[in-house]
């Protein structure tokens, strides 16, 4: 039901750009860095107003590039013909035949057949299943399409008492499995392609899959290490034997039948691409074309229906990131970028002679931002901002980049990571405490920046910084 107060967010969107525009103009600034302003604070406003789906203002935005003549088709559309596009769509390909396939139902069942009857040990299958899935699935919301299910199939099969005592703790953990080691992985979550998308080409063919890992590796570790720990320590009281329905399950695995030929395909298309990313310093072949090369594969099998690609994959995030990557080059192509070196040189000699400090400060101003400004566009803003300056200071952009998706994946609100509306609706016969998962995950947030603050030693070692 509309409210009659709808139209304020819109006048909103229709004033202030209008207003920044007649004022940058009488401080002498440039026609068209002047109207790229305008039309970027349009959009803007726009995502945080959540007044349309997030690719459309992107969209927008690239259309008034074009009919303001901002700069050239081949700029402006530059994001469509990109490397991070071809990746992304090849990754998304190839993540919906690992689910359509039915290859993660068969695992997750044929684990709660084998494991212990305790909520520790479904607590820690439910956790490495959404790990498992994180490098190969490479959007979030398809990791919660598949770790969802599971958590409220156990739950489903645990005894009241176990109900009353550990759903809290397992519904927290199937949706920290999706997304809290997400940065550690190149093809994990759209953010992660955002960033890479953003990066100087040279950075681009540095930080490959394995690198990238690599170099996230050392943060990863301590994460891992300080979530079980804190997880240990919060839900100590959820830990107890619970009375399982393993007939059900065996039933379940005996109607599924032996691994169809989807299954076995959706699987060797896996260990192809896994493969090829493992060796790639032997063949030289980038990454995208191996990625779009099993997707080609598969698709000449019949794995992916016209349907199928039609709908399933995720097009709606592939035009958000090409219209970014083309607003990022308009940017570009019309100097700004080089006018915000200038501006916040400073910024840059801040990072350079005490990046732990500048974690700090960024922490604090990135994870207040976070609170009201969605996943994804908080990603963009802050990124295309920075990585700029951390380039021209002589600090790998990744870094600047990797620390802001380490610190984006907190949320305490469906607001601010919209996969957690999946994950409430795929989980919403799990009875949980709203308060006790809010509260937990402030808990991890000292863990992440100590994470971060641990690995500059590391990056240092290796280069990066």
């Amino acid at each position: 039901m509309k409210s009659r107060w709808d139209w304020i967010p819109w006048l909103l969107v229709i004033l202030t750009p209008v207003a920044t525009f007649f004022l940058m103009q009488a401080q002498g600034v440039g026609w068209r860095i002047t109207m790229f302003t305008a039309i970027v604070l349009t959009a803007l406003l726009m995502w945080f107003l959540s007044l349309l789906p997030d690719f459309v203002p992107a969209l927008i935005a690239m259309l008034s590039f074009l009919i303001f003549g901002l700069a050239p088709e081949s700029v402006v559309l530059s994001g469509f013909s990109s490397t991070a596009f071809m990746l992304t769509l090849s990754i998304l390909g190839l993540g919906v035949v690992v689910v359509e396939s039915g290859l993660t139902r068969r695992y997750t069942l044929m684990l709660l057949h084998h494991l212990p009857a305790n909520t520790f040990a479904h607590q820690l299958m439910v956790f490495s299943t959404g790990l498992l899935f994180t490098p190969t699935v490479p959007t979030i919301v398809g990791r919660a399409a598949i770790v969802g299910p599971v958590v409220e199939h156990i739950v489903h099969g645990w005894d009241a008492r176990a109900r009353r005592h550990a759903s809290t703790m397992l519904y927290t953990t199937g949706l920290d499995s999706i997304h809290f080691l997400a940065p550690l992985f190149l093809t994990a979550a759209p953010g992660n392609l955002m960033v890479f998308a953003l990066l100087p080409p040279q950075d681009q063919q540095a930080f490959d899959f394995l690198f990238w890992f690599f170099a996230a590796s050392l943060t990863g570790i301590v994460l891992l290490w300080s979530y079980l720990f804190c997880s240990a320590l919060f839900f100590r009281h959820a830990y107890r034997h619970v009375d399982i329905r393993k007939a059900d399950i065996a039933q379940a695995l005996g109607d599924l039948g032996p691994m169809r030929a989807t299954e076995w395909w959706a699987l060797i298309g896996v260990i192809l691409l896994s493969l090829g990313i493992a060796t790639i310093n032997w063949h030289h072949i980038e990454v995208h074309l191996l990625a779009l090369t099993v997707l080609c594969l598969m698709l000449f099998l019949g794995m992916l229906s016209r349907n199928d690609f039609i709908a399933r994959i995720d097009w709606a995030f592939l035009f958000l990131l090409g219209s970014m990557i083309g607003i990022v080059a308009t940017m570009n192509h019309l100097g700004i970028d080089r006018f915000i070196m200038g501006e916040l040189s400073w910024l840059g000699v801040y990072m350079r002679q005490d990046f732990g400090l500048f974690v700090l400060a960024l922490s604090a101003v990135f994870l207040l931002a976070r609170l009201f400004i969605p996943l994804n566009q908080a990603i963009i803003v802050f990124a295309a901002a920075l990585i700029p300056i951390a380039s021209n200071a002589g600090i790998s952009p990744w870094v600047v980049g990797f620390v802001l998706l380490i610190l984006a994946e907190t949320a305490f609100f469906p607001h601010q990571s919209p996969y957690i509306f999946l994950f409430d609706r795929l989980t919403s016969e799990v009875d949980h405490d709203l308060r006790r998962v809010q509260l937990f995950h402030l808990l991890l947030i000292p863990f992440k920046i100590t994470a971060i603050l641990i690995a500059i030693p590391f990056w240092h070692r290796i280069g990066v910084l």
